[in-house]
């Protein structure tokens, strides 16, 4: 296995190589558009001229692009207004002279930036990349006499903990850190702790002098007194990223293809997974297939521009909250604020900067992602909600059907619920079901999607896997969560699921949602039916 020196050695490596074919067509670029023109300027002005014309507004379009973003900054200066130039001689019934002299010395002053050559490269600064990194230990911080009931709360959780009273060591990751406000110094600590790991407070004062004062602190969540359990879980998921451990997903759309896949080597040099599109007529394909966290796009490409693309995705309500940036060299302020109300969410300037490019993007992605997670998301378990669970079944059914791929769909119960909440009261319930969602999260995959499906049901998509493969799964989850026990006042007792399991091929191209949903919950009613605490796979779909 490459270590990290070798795997970014490598990545500079390619990323010189491409800066070296992006300059290399570049050159050819302005030699095409010097030759070109020189022809042109000979033609008698008729409608195949104007096209020509209307063409070379295109090359100057890449040019005033790609030159910034590979370190001809003159090249961009002098090809973004040829382009604009050349576009409105292109519109022209007949050749205004004053302008073919200024599209002249624009031409010009391409050629001479290109041979004047490349500005000085600045020096690069450290990328900081967390990508798919394990989950660390959390520190808990409290008085002495809390300390062992809060660490005890958080392994319960499912986190290791440190204790304050033993300091970890220097190099020591920390998933996060809880500070009982109680704690004398409180504040003082979170300050110590702030640039090593996301801060959470527990916190007695709730108002806005209090928040603020921890806000300076470099406290990131603060959990108001008496303690609510899930909403501690809920922030020590996030900042352990069990929700947020699968790349980032951005979609690239350009049609210059150089450019395109400038951004996408810069995206992924930052641990993004990164699909390119150079036809803007595939990128309602390429959304439903990969299924992206942020679409980035060139506002001005051929035959459609960005904004009339952002109108076209907007159109389907689950697009809605995808954040779409505009890659554009546009300085116009009303064009600005109709891309932005017609479905745009901001601006990149070109040419692009690709250090700055990743961190632009990656904030934009993540703080998208979470909000998405907070809509989507079941309140009690933070698992995907029964609707966005069904989306997610139907997106993945079309991607078997298109790849011939294999999934299995789970329905599970928790065995006679009812009795414990009558029994042990809804608090108690609503832990049970807590604890059913951790006991999946912790013991399946992460590629596999988990849902709340309504009450005590849950649903999972245990991806390219069959029925079989999905059952040892799920007994495996089912036999742990069996033998954990649940403590109530004056009694200890333990609770059982059934689960009916469905599984699909991609020849079975036939197979719509709800019969899988069907025949997976007719499997979980003989699972019950024939004494509970069992999976159980149906007959042939």
């Amino acid at each position: 296995m490459m270590d990290s020196v070798a795997l970014e050695a490598e990545a500079r490596d390619a990323l010189a190589r491409m800066r070296a074919d992006a300059v290399r067509r570049m050159g050819e670029r302005v030699n095409d558009l010097s030759t070109a023109w020189k022809t042109l300027t000979l033609r008698p002005w008729d409608e195949g001229t104007r096209a020509a014309v209307g063409e070379l507004a295109g090359v100057a379009h890449r040019l005033a692009g790609a030159g910034g973003t590979f370190g001809f900054a003159a090249l961009s200066d002098a090809a973004a207004p040829l382009e604009l130039v050349l576009a409105g001689l292109a519109s022209s019934e007949m050749p205004d002279a004053e302008r073919v002299n200024q599209a002249h010395k624009l031409v010009t002053a391409v050629i001479n930036a290109w041979e004047a050559g490349a500005d000085p490269l600045p020096k690069a600064e450290p990328q900081s990349v967390g990508v798919g990194e394990p989950a660390e230990p959390v520190l808990v911080c409290a008085e002495a006499d809390a300390q062992p009931a809060l660490a005890s709360l958080v392994a319960n959780l499912g986190y290791p903990v440190l204790r304050a009273d033993k300091p970890p060591p220097p190099g020591q990751r920390l998933a996060a850190a809880v500070v009982d406000g109680a704690l004398p110094g409180a504040l003082e600590a979170c300050r110590l702790l702030a640039g090593r790991c996301p801060m959470i407070l527990l916190a007695e004062a709730n108002g806005f002098e209090a928040r603020l004062a921890a806000a300076r602190a470099g406290v990131e969540a603060v959990v108001p007194k008496p303690l609510e359990t899930n909403e501690l879980a809920d922030w020590l998921d996030q900042f352990a990223n069990h929700r947020r451990d699968a790349l980032l997903s951005i979609l690239v759309v350009d049609d210059d293809t150089v450019l395109a896949e400038a951004y996408a080597m810069a995206l992924r040099q930052a641990g993004m997974e990164v699909t390119v599109v150079t036809e803007p007529s595939r990128t309602l394909e390429a959304i439903a297939s990969a299924a992206p966290d942020l679409v980035l796009m060139d506002l001005q490409m051929p035959g459609i521009d960005g904004i009339e693309l952002a109108q076209i995705i907007r159109q389907a309500r689950r697009h809605l909250s995808l954040p779409l940036l505009f890659l554009s060299a546009e300085q116009d302020a009303a064009r600005q604020i109709q891309a932005r109300r017609l479905g745009g969410d901001d601006f990149i300037a070109k040419p692009v900067d690709l250090s700055r490019l990743a961190t632009v993007v990656r904030l934009r992605a993540e703080r998208a992602r979470a909000l998405r997670a907070i809509m989507e998301s079941d309140s009690l378990t933070g698992l995907l909600n029964h609707g966005r669970f069904k989306e997610r079944l139907a997106l993945e059914l079309e991607r078997c059907r298109r790849d011939g791929g294999t999934m299995s769909l789970a329905l599970l119960d928790i065995d006679h619920f009812k009795q414990v909440n009558d029994r042990y009261g809804h608090l108690m319930g609503d832990r049970v079901i807590r604890s059913l969602a951790r006991a999946l999260q912790k013991r399946l995959r992460r590629t596999d999607v988990i849902g709340r499906y309504g009450g005590e049901e849950f649903a999972v998509l245990l991806l390219g896997t069959q029925a079989e493969a999905a059952r040892a799964a799920i007994d495996q989850v089912r036999d742990r969560f069996t033998a954990l026990p649940f403590e109530a006042e004056h009694a200890s007792f333990t609770v059982s699921f059934s689960a009916g399991i469905a599984g699909v091929t991609g020849g079975q191209s036939e197979i719509e949602a709800e019969t899988l949903i069907q025949a997976a919950d007719a499997a979980l009613y003989a699972a019950k039916h024939a004494g509970r605490g069992r999976t159980f796979l149906p007959g042939r779909l």
